[in-house]
């Protein structure tokens, strides 16, 4: 109760952030930097896990996707459940069931197992960002900490996932792969230990939780995620594509509850709010053309450039570093000028490192295509920031959960269906280049061989030398037209920020002339 009535004080009268939020801050960043590493040491991971827990090949995809599918699904009641139980409650719930369950991951003795402890880090996990962003709302009551806060928090995102790699293969030179897993149990423990240094918040006036609103939104969610996951790594078939359709109807169903009830789940008011609004289409549209970008140029690196999979991810990590330093610069930018623009020049940069990789992919090594990733990092790493920040400042501090776990969302759904849909259309342009290339006296056998992905073209390439040159020049193709649409799509983003935002100030508050819906 007195740490109510000191959130209270503090809201009336807000200052400087003390020693307190910025010890809490590096818990915080922790926090978000241990859930990012989790996420790319385990792809190194699988080959050990393969041939100690002899999983199927189902098996493998669950134990790969079961945690972000469950992250996105449960992210939007997590986000509304810390607003009503105490998002520090919740953080310390999360926290122990994450070093619970990496615990018993680490020791998993068969295949189910590990798919059961990965579906409950997915869950944790869902926990976790949503409290990690709204907290920050409840510490940095100063425009300008609170955007240098968010600046340091999405970092350590960036930077757990570049260094995620080279600490994962650390520990697997040395460790069985069980070490990737039980590198997280200290790290909570940590973090329990200094979460009372984190203030609570909780909306008393919040009523009970609709469960039958919980029930559609992970639903839908989960649903529609699974499908496109799927379709993304097997292919379209029946049963993957009513699993999206299905998501979607679900999804139409919660919407219209939210629209019925007195204490929604989703306040869909908060979509009157244009800076929210905008932000989420901004975070869902980066990641939209960049993420299944990603994924086909570090394949660029290692089957048509030539390095191999140490170099490639050494080589990777300075576009992380770059994209750091952007998503730090951001509260100098919205100093200088307003979000809006500070977003757009983002964009711009980002627009020139997306065509500098169109138009000398052809003839070009790696230095120049790194320069071009590393200027898509850099200049999005503001969008990004700005965007997440404004999702949370918004909103009226009761809906500060939710409005995070939709920024969480939203990221979810640009990632899938980036790797869903530009991902597959990389591979449709690919296959189209290639089909017309295949020189005379190839099996077709082997020429099918080939078409299914460019690890396996590769491999083809052994035993058939002249399949190499066409296969190369085929993903060439390909990742100009990925990189061409990604150039096309952040352009348009631009646009449209800065022409919708552009009255919009560091400062504006959520209590503004914008949200009278509320």
């Amino acid at each position: 109760m007195e740490e109510m009535r000191d959130i209270s004080r503090r809201e009336e009268l807000p200052g400087a952030a003390t020693w307190r939020e910025w010890m809490g801050l590096g818990a915080l960043t922790l926090a978000v930097f241990m859930l990012a590493t989790d996420m790319t040491v385990l792809f190194l991971a699988m080959p050990s896990i393969a041939a100690d827990l002899t999983p199927g090949a189902t098996q493998m995809l669950w134990m790969i996707h079961i945690g972000e599918l469950l992250a996105v699904g449960f992210a939007l009641t997590m986000g509304r459940l810390g607003d009503s139980i105490g998002r520090r409650r919740l953080l310390v719930i999360g926290i122990s069931v994450y070093g619970l369950a990496s615990l018993m991951a680490a020791f998993s003795t068969e295949a189910w197992m590990l798919i059961a402890t990965r579906a409950l880090l997915g869950v944790a996990t869902a926990t976790v960002m949503p409290s990690t962003m709204s907290l920050l709302r409840n510490m940095f009551f100063d425009p300008k900490q609170f955007s240098v806060a968010i600046a340091i928090n999405l970092s350590a995102f960036s930077a757990g996932m570049a260094l995620g790699p080279p600490m994962g293969g650390l520990l697997l030179d040395h460790f069985w792969w069980g070490a990737v897993f039980l590198i997280n149990v200290p790290v909570a423990i940590g973090l329990l230990a200094v979460s009372p240094l984190l203030p609570e918040y909780r909306n008393k006036d919040s009523k009970r939780m609709d469960f039958v609103s919980v029930l559609l939104s992970s639903f839908a969610l989960v649903a529609l995620i699974f499908g496109l996951q799927e379709m993304a790594n097997d292919g379209f078939n029946l049963f993957y594509g009513g699993s999206v359709v299905t998501g979607i109807a679900v999804g139409f169903l919660f919407i219209k509850r939210q629209m019925s009830t007195e204490d929604p789940l989703l306040d869909l008011h908060m979509f009157r709010i244009p800076v929210f609004r905008f932000s989420l289409i901004a975070v869902t549209v980066v990641l939209l053309v960049t993420t299944g970008a990603d994924m086909l140029f570090a394949q660029h690196l290692q089957a048509v450039v030539g390095l191999t999979s140490t170099e490639a991810g050494l080589l990777l990590i300075i576009p992380a570093i770059l994209s750091m330093a952007g998503t730090l610069i951001a509260p100098a930018l919205t100093r200088w000028m307003r979000p809006a623009y500070a977003m757009g020049y983002g964009l711009l940069t980002a627009v020139g490192g997306a065509l500098l990789i169109m138009l000398t992919v052809q003839d070009t090594g790696a230095i120049i295509l790194i320069i071009g990733v590393s200027l898509i990092g850099f200049g999005v790493g503001p969008a990004m920031t700005i965007a997440s920040e404004q999702i949370i400042s918004s909103v009226p501090q009761e809906r500060a959960g939710t409005a995070s776990a939709m920024s969480d969302v939203s990221s979810g759904l640009g990632s899938v269906l980036s790797i869903a849909f530009i991902g597959s259309l990389g591979m449709l342009v690919y296959r189209w280049s290639l089909m017309g290339s295949i020189p005379a006296g190839v099996p077709p056998e082997i020429a099918h061989s080939a078409m299914e992905n460019v690890g396996t073209a590769v491999a083809v390439s052994d035993r058939f030398p002249e399949m190499l040159p066409v296969i190369q020049s085929s993903f060439t193709v390909a990742l100009q037209a990925i990189y061409g649409i990604a150039a096309i799509g952040l352009f348009v983003l631009m646009i449209i920020i800065v022409w919708k935002l552009r009255y919009v100030r560091q400062d504006d508050k959520a209590s503004s002339k914008q949200e009278t819906s509320f």
